[in-house]
């Protein structure tokens, strides 16, 4: 018998492997330039997720989030190459928070208190794009990040045990995700000729 677990789980690939060949796209041609303290955060953090998820029973759901951990490291591979150059120091301090919340999570024995840390993680390890995205929207591409809160909706579904350690960091991406493709359409129309 196929349960919908499996199904859905399948489905948030698919849709994850899309989204990201269009971001590596994006990438190639020049239209995006990801920031590599963005991704190096991300890989990481979505690994640690990732083990918690597992730890804890999430079963297919939990699939989208170790794809997200391969796609991840080959961003942060282009984005050496292809990345944005102009790194600040609020870049910077985002970067080390984001570090030292996966060491604080590292030291935790509890994956509830690792996904807790992660979500706080995954903004600081956001905000060095969205401080991008707001100075040059038309460098970011919405599709990956818009993309991944229609995926990791799907994720949700394809929970096998749906609790606060195996649902919260996809409802995290979501919120942060949509935050950053409504300020990148907000700002792309305020700076339009």
């Amino acid at each position: 018998m196929f349960e919908y677990h499996v199904a859905f789980g399948l489905l948030s690939l698919a849709i994850g492997v899309v989204a990201y060949a269009l971001y590596f796209r994006t990438i190639f041609r020049g239209d995006t330039r990801p920031h590599v303290f963005t991704w190096i955060v991300y890989a990481i953090n979505d690994a640690l997720v990732f083990f918690a998820q597992i730890a804890r029973g999430g079963g297919p759901g939990a699939w989208p989030t170790m794809l997200s951990v391969v796609a991840n490291s080959l961003v942060v591979l282009c984005g050496f190459k292809y990345g944005e150059r102009h790194i600040t120091k609020s870049d910077w301090i985002s970067f080390i928070g984001a570090l030292f919340g996966i060491f604080l999570w590292w030291l935790t024995s509890d994956p509830l208190s690792a996904v807790l840390i992660a979500m706080v993680v995954n903004v600081l390890g956001v905000a060095p794009t969205f401080r991008k995205a707001y100075a040059n929207p038309f460098k970011e591409s919405i599709t990956i990040w818009g993309i991944d809160v229609v995926r990791f909706g799907i994720a949700l579904a394809a929970l096998a045990m749906f609790n606060p350690t195996t649902a919260l960091f996809p409802i995290a991406i979501m919120a942060t995700n949509a935050s950053l493709v409504l300020m990148i359409l907000i700002r792309r129309r305020q700076l339009a000729p």
